[in-house]
């Protein structure tokens, strides 16, 4: 089969596992310029370097905030977002400490800061004021690149066109308009399961991109499907791709997953490609401290496979710290 015949083939996979329910393949409608006022403060130049360099180098990104906020003593249920207002200076700090370890692109501490997960962790300040918050805590490590983290919101729907998908499409519109307006140079929908999860976000966020890059990553199991409905990665590259992503990639799945999943990204995107696993699952101490396992060695090997690869954008995900970055530095510093 033709690569053109087999990216026919995973779109009609796509097709079948939302049974018919997908939209045709044009982008959602967004807001006409002169309705949103609010473009006028986007980070036009940052987009056009981030474009730029995901299609000519191999960056690396930093590693998780939340966890690595988690892990602090006694912190182990607080949620991460509550820190962007209430201890700014340790946001910060941990940017720093990537930064510091050769991170080139920092990511928000936003993962969970959408209206309905704010609601849902008792946050009271708005969606705007956590997600500046968390743009300005980010910006003062001096990063060269800002990505804007916005996570599965939580909500439920079921068929399009009802107040239940409105409502979805409406928070992830609403945490997007907020990172951009306080000055991110890209947005990341990270830790996606499903196309289902996917569909009213990416509809979200471009009501209000303007032409800002939506970068778009999944969380797969060890074959390389969808934790969520089962899709195949390279369906849903596609189905990502022709609904306006300008990169296309996997995080929070495990090292193993990634190794298997690579290969085959590289070869269904025709957009830039990010991996950024996990490093295990956490284990709780008789203390109540979460504490994650690490292994920086095998991350910087695998930095340095996915570079040759070609992969775009590489990290790690949950259970990842300075070390791990810092290991990965160093090798892609190696020829």
């Amino acid at each position: 089969m033709t690569d053109e015949g087999e990216r026919v083939a995973e779109g009609a996979e796509v097709d079948a596992v939302m049974r018919g329910d997908v939209p045709d393949g044009n982008p959602p409608s967004a807001v006409p310029r002169e309705a949103l006022p609010e473009s006028a403060y986007y980070n036009r130049a940052g987009a056009d370097e981030l474009r730029a360099r995901l299609a000519s180098e191999t960056l690396l990104a930093q590693g998780p905030t939340g966890t690595v906020l988690m892990s602090e003593s006694g912190a182990a249920d607080v949620p991460a977002a509550f820190w962007n207002l209430a201890e700014p200076q340790t946001v910060t700090r941990v940017h720093e400490l990537y930064v510091a370890a050769g991170a080139e692109v920092l990511i928000t501490n936003t993962f969970q800061a959408s209206a309905p997960a704010l609601e849902r962790d008792q946050i009271d300040p708005s969606v705007a004021e956590v997600n500046r918050a968390a743009v300005d805590d980010a910006r003062a490590a001096r990063p060269q690149l800002l990505l804007g983290s916005i996570g599965p919101c939580g909500l439920e729907w079921f068929k399009r066109d009802t107040p239940e998908f409105r409502a979805c499409r409406a928070a992830y519109r609403e945490q997007a308009l907020a990172l951009l307006t306080a000055g991110v140079d890209g947005l990341l929908l990270e830790t996606f399961t499903s196309i289902r999860d996917l569909e009213p976000a990416l509809a979200g966020l471009l009501d209000v991109a303007d032409g800002m890059p939506v970068l778009v990553s999944f969380a797969v199991d060890d074959e390389g499907n969808l934790l969520g409905d089962g899709l195949g990665i390279e369906g849903a590259v596609v189905y990502a791709e022709k609904h306006g992503a300008a990169a296309v990639g996997i995080n929070c799945c495990s090292l193993a997953a990634a190794e298997v999943s690579v290969p085959r990204l590289v070869r269904a995107a025709r957009t830039p490609v990010m991996a950024r696993p996990h490093t295990g699952l956490p284990e709780r101490t008789p203390e109540g401290d979460l504490v994650w396992p690490e292994d920086p060695e095998a991350f910087a090997r695998a930095a340095a496979t996915w570079r040759d690869a070609g992969v775009a954008l590489v990290g790690a995900c949950c259970g990842a710290t300075p070390r791990t970055t810092a290991a990965q530095a160093d090798a892609l510093a190696e020829e």
